[in-house]
């Protein structure tokens, strides 16, 4: 499920967590003795299945059902690998229980002309992509290219376009790392019409609207 590159953090008495793109996994140590979860369905945002108690071997823990390995890469792959890694922000809605959601280009496709989605956070750190500056929000690793707009039916849509294009003119706050809203010159902002209905599934359009007199 977790095969070849992934995201490792550990805490001091040597628990730890590995992601890959879809699944990840907590394993958390006591002793000689480890429990370990994992998300189990790439639909699912938290690790809720058990996979029992692991016991430690080489470079793994293990037990019958279940074999997690973490291994350094050599030094210049990892480096190569640290520098591919996207540097910006992952951005999600201010709203309760939508932590766990993510904006992401549809399809995981980073590419001009592709819409803006709000859907389950990536296990990795493909969605840290917007970088806030003052008039635009530009995605880190798709060189050239910003948020900007585009038709969806009778709604206009947040989407990838070139920087500096008309609709690519957006800020959200550049100097500050709270909650912001996104906004347009124009009083345009980023909505999600979906996002209180509680039946709605993902992916959730993000829709270009006149700004929430209330919005920060």
């Amino acid at each position: 499920y977790i095969n070849g590159p992934c995201d490792f953090d550990a805490d001091k008495d040597g628990s730890f967590r590995i992601s890959g793109k879809d699944y990840f996994a907590y394993v958390n140590v006591t002793g000689k003795t480890a429990e370990a979860s994992w998300n189990a369905d790439p639909k699912s945002t938290h690790a809720h299945a058990p996979l029992g108690v692991l016991t430690r071997k080489g470079a793994c823990w293990e037990n019958a059902d279940a074999r997690i390995c973490a291994r350094d890469l050599p030094a210049a792959q990892k480096a190569a690998a640290l520098a591919a890694q996207p540097k910006g922000e992952y951005a999600y809605p201010d709203y309760p229980g939508a932590s766990q959601s993510c904006v992401v280009a549809r399809g995981g496709k980073w590419i001009e002309g592709a819409p803006l989605v709000l859907d389950r956070c990536p296990g990795d750190s493909s969605a840290n992509r917007f970088v806030r500056t003052a008039d635009a929000m530009k995605i880190d690793k798709a060189d050239g290219l910003c948020v900007g707009v585009t038709r969806g039916g009778s709604n206009t849509l947040a989407a990838l376009q070139k920087c500096g294009t008309d609709g690519t003119k957006w800020s959200a706050g550049a100097k500050q790392a709270g909650p912001a809203a996104v906004r347009s010159a124009d009083g345009k902002c980023w909505t999600i019409p979906k996002l209180a209905d509680d039946k709605a599934e993902f992916p959730n359009e993000i829709v270009v609207a006149p700004c929430d007199p209330k919005a920060d």
